[in-house]
């Protein structure tokens, strides 16, 4: 055999080695710790924050996705780092026993794309310890903890709260509240399913058929590596109005549309404007990041450094990464 096709051979075989291990290494049931930009920044969006978006990769082409207490599964590619499913592409920046991160690989603004970093579920349970109790037959019964400790309703359209409510067909006419708890069994079954609050009680008995409809739909909640009874709790709190006005302002929705209008001006040049409606949205929202950028970008445009200058420093101190780079460029 030629030496240039020897090293070929050999080259293959270690590429081969190195994947299998990497794919191996992901195995697992993985659990969101920390969610930040690309670039390192401090996310303030607590639609992302909160979120649970916890992964267990139980084959080599398969895994499943825990987000907002439902369960979906979908098939996934790994070649060179690139983890890719469902139409979303993670690069696997890092994997070792104790964590894993994950950088969106689909975004080329750093700001805009996420990294997500995640423990070993085993790991992660020691951090806490859930509230529990035995239950009449003995056995230990946990009470559930959000994005946590909870069992994982399982339909392709709908939240359980959603599916239980469609079901229930309480009369949208009528006003009412109604807490229903039950337990999850570590086989995924439903046991004393009650109505523990009623403002109409001839409504109960239908309130829980709805929730025994949901039977054949769970994944029993882990702890610990093992299957166990999760006790969980509804609140239905339901009214039916007229449309009304209302005084509350909603801060954040205000914030984005100012900054939306900003971004019209800024599109048009016309930088005095778009730097009006920058500040009247980050005055509605303190930590609206994109606004800061927006208007500190209308500010250098207006040749008003200094002001400009305070917003990067109020982005530094929001630990935004990109803000210091133009703090060094415009302030000093």
């Amino acid at each position: 055999m030629k030496p240039s096709i020897f090293f070929i051979f050999l080259f293959l075989a270690i590429h081969s080695f190195a994947q299998n291990t990497f794919s191996s290494k992901l195995i697992g049931n993985w659990k969101k710790t920390e969610i930040r930009s690309k670039d390192g920044s401090k996310l303030y969006d607590q639609t992302y924050v909160n979120a649970t978006f916890d992964i267990d990769v139980f084959s080599k082409d398969s895994l499943r996705l825990f987000t907002s207490g439902r369960r979906f599964t979908y098939p996934y590619t790994l070649k060179d780092s690139i983890l890719t499913f469902n139409k979303i592409v993670f690069k696997v920046k890092s994997i070792s026993e104790s964590e894993l991160i994950l950088d969106q690989a689909d975004f080329t603004d750093e700001t805009q794309a996420l990294s997500l970093r995640f423990m070993p579920k085993k790991l992660f349970d020691l951090t806490y310890t859930p509230t529990s109790y035995l239950s009449k037959s003995g056995e230990r019964v946990y009470q559930q903890v959000n994005g946590k400790l909870e069992p994982y309703f399982i339909d392709k359209n709908m939240a359980v709260m959603d599916y239980v409510f469609e079901k229930f067909g309480f009369p949208e006419y009528r006003k009412g509240g109604f807490v229903v708890r039950f337990v999850v069994t570590k086989t995924g079954a439903l046991k004393g399913i009650t109505v523990v609050a009623s403002t109409n009680d001839k409504y109960n008995e239908k309130l829980i058929s709805a929730v025994n409809k949901t039977k054949g739909k769970w994944q029993p909640a882990e702890y610990m590596g093992e299957k166990v009874n999760v006790e969980v709790e509804y609140d239905y709190n339901l009214s039916y109005s007229e449309r009304e006005t209302s005084s509350i302002v909603d801060s954040l929705e205000y914030s984005k549309m100012y900054y939306d209008y900003g971004n019209d001006f800024f599109e048009r040049a016309a930088y005095k404007q778009a730097e009006t409606y920058y500040q009247k949205s980050i005055n509605y929202n303190p930590l609206n990041i994109n606004s800061y950028y927006q208007h500190a970008a209308c500010l250098i445009l207006l040749r008003r450094k200094d002001e400009a200058c305070k917003d990067y420093q109020q982005l530094v101190f929001l630990e935004q990464k990109k803000a210091k780079v133009l703090q060094d460029k415009y302030c000093k």
